[in-house]
């Protein structure tokens, strides 16, 4: 199993230097990080870490895919991704590893304590049972970023998703085609910076998806 990180980033906050020192510290695995965009541009250096960026912001699940790419492409055959926002525990990274290579995905299970927002916590339990509904298997938190994938399975896909709703379009298609999937357990970690999802837009987003994944069905 040859592993790499892939981290989209877009407008990361001041925490984000940090942790990527602490991945390094803790890992020898390639770091990717995808800027998607951001004001001012990602500086990081480190010569360790392979920085990818995007001319303007296209979205998290494009720049997912471009990390997907480029780790294929250059001989990976895994990938764990985190998010930018020190959401994700990084010394988390070796229980990923620890899962069985054939297992197509493992999706790190948040239990929306009350660290998450209230909002936000119904927010995640509604969808996941949508997810669950259109993917034929049980998926307690469909939208926790904090994953590993399998790129031969990925790469067999074509995905239409760009932006937030690429992560549960990834489980729909998997799913669908009876991919294995392991879920972990890991903290519920939230901090107070701003989020880069739009809640009208990214919703409407969210019910597009939906209604095509049914009509496809």
């Amino acid at each position: 199993m040859n592993i790499s990180i892939i981290i989209p980033a877009f407008n990361p906050p001041s925490s984000f230097l940090a942790l990527l020192e602490t991945i390094s510290s803790i890992s020898k695995l390639t770091i990717i990080v995808i800027d998607d965009g951001s004001i001012p541009e990602i500086i990081i250096n480190n010569n360790n870490i392979i920085l990818l960026r995007n001319k303007q912001n296209q979205g998290k699940g494009f720049s997912l895919l471009k990390g997907f790419k480029y780790s294929q492409d250059n001989g990976y055959t895994h990938a764990v991704t985190l998010d930018a926002d020190s959401q994700h525990d990084p010394r988390l990274i070796a229980m990923f590893l620890e899962i069985n290579e054939d297992i197509s995905l493992v999706l790190g299970t948040r239990r929306f304590e009350k660290d998450m927002p209230c909002h936000r916590r119904i927010s995640n339990k509604l969808t996941s049972l949508i997810i669950s509904f259109l993917s034929g298997e049980t998926i307690q938190d469909s939208q926790c970023g904090y994953r590993r994938y399998k790129l031969i399975d990925i790469g067999s896909e074509i995905f239409i998703e760009t932006g937030f709703q690429f992560e549960s379009e990834i489980l729909i298609k998997l799913l669908r085609k009876q991919c294995s999937y392991h879920e972990v357990d890991i903290p519920t970690i939230y901090r107070t910076e701003k989020s880069s999802i739009n809640n009208i837009i990214d919703t409407m987003k969210f019910i597009r998806l939906i209604l095509r994944s049914i009509i496809k069905h």
